[in-house]
C-alpha cells in the first residue's frame, strides 16, 4: 500500500528529554484520553470488535491497542504518522485477522499526532469535543438498551472537564478541524468470502480480512 503525505507529522522530544512523554500531567492525561477517543471512533476497529473478530476478548484488544500507541510516546524520542500507521496496521492484522486497505490507519495516526501537538500547547478543545461525542453516543446506547463501551483511561483529577461524570451533551459539529474517520464506514469482507479488492464511490478500497 503506497502512502503519500504532504506532512509526515514528524515530532521529536526536546533536547535533554528521553521520550515524547508530556511532562505536564494535565497535558499527558488529556493526550491519553484523546488517543482513546481516536481509537474508539475508528470504524474499522469498531466493526472488528463488535463482530468479535479478535475472539471473546476483542474489546480488551482495542484497549491494548490504545495503550500500545500511548506507550510509543512514552518510550520513543521520535515519531511520525507512518510509524503509528504501521503499528496500527500490524495490530489489526495480528489481533483481528484484518488487513486494512483503506488507509484509515493513516487517518487515525494523523489525528493522534494532531492531538499530541495540541495538548503540548495546552489546547484541549479537540479532545473535549471527541469526549463529548463519545458521551453522547454512550447515553444513546444506554437509552436504547445497547452495550456501552467504557474507555479504559484514567481521568485527571485536576481537570474535571474530562472526567467520567461530565454529562454535557453539547457537541461541536465542526470537530475543530479534526479529520473524521467516521465519514465513510469501511466495508469489511469476511474471511469466508474471497473477493477482489473493491473501490467504493469515494475512492476508498474496502477493508478485507486475510485468509488463514
Amino acid at each position: 500500500m503506497e502512502i503519500t503525505l504532504n506532512d509526515t507529522g514528524y515530532i521529536s522530544a526536546p533536547e535533554g528529554q528521553k521520550s515524547l512523554l508530556l511532562q505536564d500531567s494535565k497535558q499527558q492525561s488529556n493526550f491519553e484520553l484523546g488517543v482513546s477517543m481516536a481509537i474508539y471512533k475508528w470504524d474499522t476497529l469498531a466493526i472488528a470488535v463488535e463482530n468479535n473478530w479478535g475472539g471473546p476478548h476483542s474489546a480488551e484488544k482495542r484497549d491494548w491497542i490504545t495503550a500500545l500507541v500511548i506507550d510509543l510516546f512514552v518510550q520513543q524520542k521520535e515519531i511520525d504518522i507512518i510509524y503509528i500507521h504501521e503499528v496500527l496496521f500490524n495490530a489489526m492484522e495480528d489481533e483481528f485477522d484484518v488487513v486494512v486497505e483503506d488507509q484509515s490507519t493513516v487517518i487515525v495516526a494523523q489525528n493522534i499526532i494532531k492531538i499530541y501537538k495540541e495538548c503540548k500547547e495546552n489546547n484541549f478543545s479537540t479532545v473535549h469535543t471527541l469526549y463529548e461525542r463519545y458521551q453522547q453516543k454512550e447515553n444513546y446506547r444506554k437509552t436504547h438498551g445497547l452495550n456501552s463501551q467504557k474507555v479504559q483511561v484514567g481521568g485527571d483529577p485536576s481537570n474535571p472537564d474530562v472526567s467520567d461524570d461530565d454529562d454535557d451533551e453539547e457537541g461541536d459539529d465542526d470537530d475543530d478541524d479534526m479529520m473524521d474517520v467516521d465519514d465513510d464506514v469501511p466495508q469489511l469482507v469476511s474471511e469466508h468470502k474471497k473477493q477482489e479488492p473493491v473501490v467504493d464511490d469515494d475512492g476508498f478500497t474496502v477493508v478485507s480480512r486475510k485468509r488463514r
